[in-house]
């Protein structure tokens, strides 16, 4: 059975209690809006029964990433941007066309929404699941 097409899992929320580091590596002296981010990556194996697939946690991990947030009504985190956050989480390039869909229209949401329009810097908590395949190793070999 190829697993590469399983059902992966993605969502994006404003984090209103998200811990946010003190330290910003790409805070510039110009004083733009941020995008603070955590990701939550979950990814699983399928155990295969006699008639109900299950999966098993093969790792969780996190990840934080900071993004200007140009504040325009759409497009407020590029989807080259989020490609690279998500290939830098694990995320394989051909499963994430609609996560990255989440992404960016959460980013433009909270970028656009009245609580945050004062705020310099927006909290996005990002969860994935993603089942593992071998195709992510294919890909970092192909590009390496």
């Amino acid at each position: 059975m190829d697993n590469c097409y399983a059902d992966d899992y993605c969502a994006a929320f404003e984090a209103e209690n998200l811990e946010i580091s003190e330290t910003n590596p790409s805070i510039n002296k110009d004083g733009s809006d941020q995008f603070f981010m955590t990701f939550e990556v979950e990814t699983t194996s399928p155990i295969d029964g006699d008639e109900e697939q299950f999966v098993r946690v093969e790792s969780t991990e996190s990840f934080t990433f900071w993004a200007k947030c140009p504040r325009f009504k759409a497009g407020n985190l590029s989807r080259e941007r989020i490609s690279m956050m998500l290939t830098r989480a694990g995320v394989a390039r051909h499963k994430q066309g609609v996560m990255i869909d989440i992404i960016s229209g959460r980013a433009d949401q909270i970028a656009n929404t009245a609580r945050y329009r004062a705020e310099r810097l927006l909290p996005m908590q990002v969860s994935i699941s993603v089942v593992a395949c071998d195709c992510y190793e294919e890909e970092v070999e192909a590009v390496s």
